[in-house]
């Protein structure tokens, strides 16, 4: 199914006039640097194609087809990295000495020569390293030795002159050695042109693609199209999975005997053809490559895209799982910095899409710029060794999935500061979870894969990440609005599906001062009591939030007899001492005991309670010093 519509995405791709994407024969290759040949063949400029940003990255290209390279000599066509194309490696010195001066003693030490060395790296000719450039001269004249073009001449002139050893002598290499020895890749240029753009060498090298398929070839029906013809041996790598591996890892493959069945090998045990395995690695690089349509969740890389021509549904997307809200509030419309401007219209108009959620209307084109009725996915997939694990896959419709994001944030809704986000991101949802003083700042991988399924698919949240959540106010006596949020929200979801005794309408987004239960009233309490020691001495360093907050969140029937005892002295000291008697008596209408023990969900109700409470009493004080104001 996965293959399948990103075979169906590849398609359309294709005929959008306004999307590059690598035709069959193609790759998208990074490419770091292009080695400008004279007519005559001469090295004569390298040049560096690399962005300027702090850390330079490469430019993406549309090269000849680079399939996946596993241990053995395999070079690429007219792209290739410095190993390759100089037969030159660069070794650290602990590699060099363990590999040349160190060897086993199955046979003798290689031979090698040394170009440049420091105390840290050395850069050697070796036979391994001729074998490379060998192979990838004899590649370039076995594709184009019948082609009578100038750039081409020139490309053999220059591999059938080079020496290896002259590389560090070479005075247009010496000005980017360490960077041409780092791994990036080197294209050809002759004449201003680039030598894989010129249409008589894609003709030769598509020709020649089509008439040399892997030897390997096994025929059977295609698992995607059913179809028969082909069968990929090896899927290509996909890049840009974070913690995979740098150079790619496969979504689909067999790696060990213990995978395999019935005699085959490899990917023949899941017979993908050549076409298909070609589209969807291709589709699923180029959403990879692109920030749009791809967002990360924990451990997890979220691409994301609509089954249509020329969507706006990145954008919405991103913005309602990672929305960035001006918390000064001062952006509006008419702002002179574009970037706040349109920060701003996404906020009205993700808004505008919450308020039709919450009031049972229907979302429409103009919402969201895509037409609610396209199809919509979103595939997880998260680093294992060599491949690839798909943590989640979801399909939709885009208005579908807009009404699910909706939901989320709806039910996240709660009372906040002027400083708090409106709406919270699942980046920093899942944050919350960590705790504050810790060096890892990673979530748990278990939870995003989990947070991510209940908000797509409209089911109550976890309760790994709701006991997660819980246990870090506990532990450090705070909660803030994105906390509370995911409480409410929780307790909300759990409710809604019948799975709680609570109603939904005791669980609300700010003070509910006629709401009935008992642990809500208990958490209301606990930020009086907090209010009135803060009231009398300022200055006191241990405080029962800081000494009381986790027990009194679980078993009140040790904890609030004490804190009451305590609180007749603050009272005796208050200058406002019956006014704090009289929350005190209001909070406790209706607990006729405390609880001995309070569960997850009643601590919840707890924490939802405190907060509440905290928040009223922090607005109650900002009214009261402006009517004194106003006053004078």
């Amino acid at each position: 199914m996965i293959i399948q519509s990103l075979c169906r995405y590849y398609d359309i791709l294709e005929e959008d006039e306004d999307v590059t994407i690598s035709r069959p024969g193609y790759s998208s290759g990074k490419v770091s640097f292009a080695l400008v040949l004279s007519p005559e063949g001469e090295l004569s400029y390298v040049v560096d194609l690399r962005s300027d940003d702090k850390k330079p990255r490469p430019r993406v290209m549309d090269v000849p087809l680079q399939p996946t390279r596993a241990a053995g000599i395999a070079p690429y066509v007219l792209c290739d990295n410095a190993k390759y194309v100089f037969g030159v490696e660069k070794f650290k010195r602990s590699e060099f000495e363990k590999k040349f001066l160190n060897p086993s003693s199955e046979g003798p030490s290689p031979e090698y020569r040394v170009l440049a060395e420091s105390d840290k790296e050395v850069v050697v000719v070796h036979q391994r390293s001729r074998d490379y450039f060998e192979a990838f001269k004899a590649r370039q004249h076995e594709i184009f030795d019948s082609l009578d073009d100038p750039g081409i001449r020139a490309l053999f002139a220059f591999l059938d002159s080079w020496n290896p050893e002259a590389f560090t002598r070479h005075p247009k290499i010496v000005e980017h050695m360490d960077d041409l020895l780092s791994g990036g890749s080197c294209i050809f240029e002759c004449d201003g042109v680039f030598l894989h753009t010129k249409p008589s060498v894609r003709k030769a090298w598509e020709q020649y693609h089509s008439n040399n398929r892997d030897g390997d070839t096994f025929t059977a029906q295609c698992l995607v199209t059913g179809e028969l013809g082909a069968i990929a041996r090896i899927h290509q790598h996909l890049k840009g999975v974070a913690g995979a591996q740098m150079s790619g890892a496969s979504l689909v493959g067999f790696n060990d005997d213990s995978f395999c069945s019935y005699g085959k090998k490899q990917s023949f045990n899941a017979p993908v053809g050549e076409s298909s395995v070609f589209k969807y690695t291709t589709t699923l690089n180029y959403l990879l490559a692109r920030r749009d349509y791809r967002m990360r969740i924990a451990d997890t890389t979220v691409v994301f895209w609509a089954e249509m021509n020329g969507t706006a549904c990145e954008e919405t997307v991103n913005f309602f799982f990672d929305p960035h809200e001006d918390t000064e509030g001062n952006a509006d419309e008419d702002s002179s910095d574009p970037a706040r401007v349109q920060n701003w219209r996404k906020i009205e108009l993700m808004r505008d899409v919450l308020d039709k959620v919450r009031t049972g209307r229907k979302i429409h084109s103009e919402d969201v710029g895509v037409d609610p009725e396209t199809n919509f996915y979103m595939l997880g997939l998260s680093p294992n060794n060599a491949r690839l694990a798909v943590r989640f896959w979801h399909v939709d419709t885009f208005g579908s999935f807009i009404v699910r994001a909706a939901r989320h944030h709806l039910d996240m809704e709660i009372v906040r500061g002027d400083y708090d986000p409106q709406y919270a991101s699942v980046y920093r949802l899942l944050k919350e979870t960590v705790p504050q003083s810790s060096d890892n700042t990673a979530a748990s991988p278990l939870l995003g894969g989990l947070l991510m399924r209940s908000i797509l698919n409209g089911t109550p949240y976890p309760v790994q990440m709701y006991s997660a959540i819980l246990s870090r106010a506990k532990v450090e006596r705070s909660i803030n609005s994105v906390r509370a949020g995911f409480i409410k929200a929780y307790l909300l979801r759990l409710a809604r599906a019948g799975l709680t005794n609570l109603q939904e309408d005791v669980i609300t987004v700010s003070l509910n001062e006629e709401n009935p239960n008992v642990p809500y009233r208990l958490g209301r309490l606990f930020a009086v009591l907090e209010r009135a020691q803060a009231d009398t001495n300022r200055e006191m360093k241990s405080t029962i939030n800081s000494k009381y907050f986790s027990s009194a969140s679980t078993t009140p029937a040790v904890v609030f007899p004490v804190l009451l005892k305590l609180a007749q002295h603050h009272i005796a000291k208050s200058d406002w001492g019956f006014k704090i008697a009289q929350d005190i008596e209001e909070t406790l209408m209706g607990v006729d005991e405390f609880p001995a023990y309070l569960s997850l969900e009643e601590q919840g109700m707890f924490m939802l309670g405190y907060y509440h409470q905290r928040k009223a009493n922090f607005t109650k004080k900002e009214k009261v010093a402006g009517e004194v104001s106003n006053h004078e």
